[in-house]
């Protein structure tokens, strides 16, 4: 328990410097993977100098060009890497060091834990971007009443639920972590009933 309050203390206190890293990280990521978002759609994510945010998502439509050939911004969102992404990438760590398990199963599961993690963080930035995508005046895909009621539930539980998150990471952790001799391990020394 130690080991973890210490490594994620440590992982979350240099937030300035560290956040500034893995937000520009982030943010080329995201442009990497969301810059084009179906037939007609742009995002941008643009640094913000804000404390509580630090992204910019900005999206454009192919369809709206300024008299100067430039597409014209339709709408934004503000959006924090650090509430996002990076809490999560620090609790699976912490809780991936702080396992007592060898060093080289330590490091497989640091290998494995973030490449599964960051699935969640593009799973929840997907949901983010077809929000900005379909909220009003954007409007660039428009969903059924029904598919967007599943939407802004998907936003409620998904992506605005720090605890979610937290559960995934969870799991991610148990999933990368511990194999079936650790199972018998613990069955063996009678902590499981």
């Amino acid at each position: 328990m130690c080991v973890f309050v210490l490594v994620y203390g440590l992982l979350m206190s240099p937030w300035p410097s560290l956040g500034g890293a893995y937000s520009r990280i982030y943010r080329a990521g995201a442009a990497f993977l969301f810059e084009s978002f179906g037939s007609k759609g742009v995002v941008r994510f643009e640094e913000l100098s804000d404390e509580e945010y630090d992204t910019k998502i900005v999206f454009y439509s192919r369809d709206q060009v300024g008299s100067d050939g430039k597409m014209v911004p339709i709408g934004f969102m503000r959006h924090s890497a650090r509430r996002s992404a990076y809490i999560y990438v620090a609790f699976l760590t912490a809780l991936i060091l702080a396992t007592p398990i060898r060093w080289s199963r330590k490091g497989w599961a640091l290998l494995w834990g973030m490449i599964l993690v960051h699935g969640f963080i593009v799973f929840n930035m997907a949901i983010w971007i077809i929000y900005g995508f379909n909220k009003e005046p954007l409007s660039l895909f428009m969903l059924s009443p029904f598919w967007k009621r599943v939407l802004l539930l998907a936003i409620g539980v998904f992506v605005r639920n720090l605890t979610f998150g937290l559960v995934v990471c969870a799991f991610i952790w148990i999933l990368v972590s511990f194999c079936r001799v650790d199972l018998s391990r613990v069955k063996n020394k009678g902590l499981f009933i």
